[in-house]
């Protein structure tokens, strides 16, 4: 019995086979998107604010949050955001865990994310808005110097979308 196979195309097969799996990029789903750059950043933000609230520490979590941000000046809104941020653990019970359910990317400036903090009982739902402004007349700056201009938290998931 013959081989339609000589033994040297099997082991050029195998190499060409398993070249492709040392590849990433011949090896990645085409569905899969690799991650905006601005969007990890933010993202590493937004878990340094969520993580520091989920410890109680919603002074220091509001104040590195806003650093840099025209919502810091706006004392009172951000004051009533502060107090109700303290009431989360009561309304809702203890912390247990948070994550991304949406990122959103309008346009090169504005990023949009939404994160559900799961409480105890009931879980809440923090969107927070990130924008990148430049001179007009720039391209528009490679640096990453986005600025936090809404955060607001509720408890309407209904308002996740399916």
């Amino acid at each position: 019995m013959t081989l339609p196979w000589k033994p040297i195309q099997f082991a050029i097969l195998a190499l060409l086979l398993s070249g492709l799996h040392l590849n990433p990029a011949a090896a990645q789903d085409p569905l899969v998107v690799p991650e905006d750059p601005a969007v990890v950043l933010l993202n590493d933000k937004v878990t340094q604010f969520l993580e520091r609230v989920s410890l109680n520490e919603t002074d220091t979590a509001f104040a590195e949050l806003l650093s840099g941000s025209a919502l810091a000046k706006q004392t009172d809104e951000i004051k009533q955001l502060v107090e109700q941020t303290r009431t989360i653990e009561s309304k809702y019970g203890k912390y247990r865990s948070f994550e991304r359910v949406a990122a959103k990317r309008i346009g090169a400036d504005v990023v949009l994310l939404k994160y559900l903090y799961k409480c105890e009982n009931y879980p809440v739902v923090w969107y927070f808005t990130f924008y990148r402004d430049f001179r007009r007349g720039e391209v528009a700056p490679e640096s990453n110097q986005w600025t936090l201009i809404a955060v607001r938290f509720d408890t309407r998931l209904e308002m996740l979308g399916f």
